[in-house]
């Protein structure tokens, strides 16, 4: 791609946050997301307007929505990409942590003319400190990324890749998926109920099937960086929806790493936070 290039990232999205595609000089533009992910039209109408020449998606619960893109929207996202040409990356860190018993199906699954290109990490299902991810996409493409990677590191470390490997062809792995879901979704559960319970009437989401954030509006105007002040000086953080280019309005939490208690605690914090905002 060449600077002034136009692509797609979802609104909100977690791709507006890294400044990859500005530094790049691509021009960005919006596919709003809502319950059931981006709505395939929205593509159509800006690749007549803007002629975008590449998407960016995070279809299976998403950050920092958590929502999945629906099995129609997904099979017509991929035929609007075929016929107009427009390469698609697909970020998927999550879809092995689906709390339905069933794994996400990957836009890749049903991609029959390598027009995507699926990336995906450990980051979210072993260990963060890992930095272990994998990209699949036609050969000729692939080719290109790895000269461009041995490029700027020279290739990725050695003891890392032994240590994945070894981790994903043990029997223990499908052990560890099973019991990261488990855990995961007892504490979505734990952090749907303390928000019911202590943010009643205050605060809607959709509660997430997979993943690990949750996205809250607030039904009252709040100031973010207020807000997010008094909640660090109660020891409880979250990610404003502005980080994200949504409107105003928005927090999204994790679960991924508290403990119930923990879970509790901080949304009974943030509770405080948010009502000395209110008396402020």
């Amino acid at each position: 791609m060449k600077p002034g290039d136009a692509i797609a990232i979802e609104d909100p999205s977690y791709f507006y946050s890294l400044p990859l595609f500005q530094s790049a000089g691509l021009k960005i533009f919006y596919l709003r997301v809502d319950q059931d992910g981006i709505n395939p039209d929205d593509v159509v109408k800006l690749y007549r307007k803007h002629r975008i020449r590449m998407i960016f998606l995070n279809p299976s619960f998403q950050n920092p929505t958590g929502v999945s893109l629906h099995p129609l929207r997904r099979k017509k996202i991929i035929e609007i990409s075929s016929e107009l040409g427009i390469p698609l990356v697909e970020d998927d860190p999550y879809s092995l942590i689906s709390f339905k018993g069933e794994n996400a199906t990957t836009l890749k699954s049903m991609d029959e003319n390598g027009n995507i290109l699926y990336i995906s990490s450990l980051s979210k299902i072993v260990a963060s400190g890992l930095r272990i991810g994998w990209v699949i996409g036609p050969p000729k493409v692939i080719d290109r990324l790895a000269d461009a990677k041995q490029q700027v590191d020279y290739g990725h470390s050695i003891f890392s890749q032994w240590a994945a490997n070894e981790f994903l062809k043990d029997p223990y792995f499908d052990i560890h998926i099973n019991r990261l879901k488990r855990e995961l979704k007892k504490r979505r559960d734990e952090i749907v109920r303390r928000l019911n319970v202590y943010l009643h009437g205050e605060v809607e989401f959709i509660t997430p099937e997979g993943g690990i954030h949750i996205w809250c509006r607030l039904n009252q105007p709040f100031n973010d960086k207020q807000l997010l002040e008094e909640s660090m000086r109660k020891g409880v953080s979250f990610v404003p929806g502005s980080v994200y280019g949504s409107g105003k309005g928005y927090v999204r939490f994790t679960y991924g790493r508290g403990e119930t208690e923990q879970i509790e605690e901080g949304i009974s914090r943030f509770t405080d936070a948010l009502n000395a905002c209110k008396q402020k």
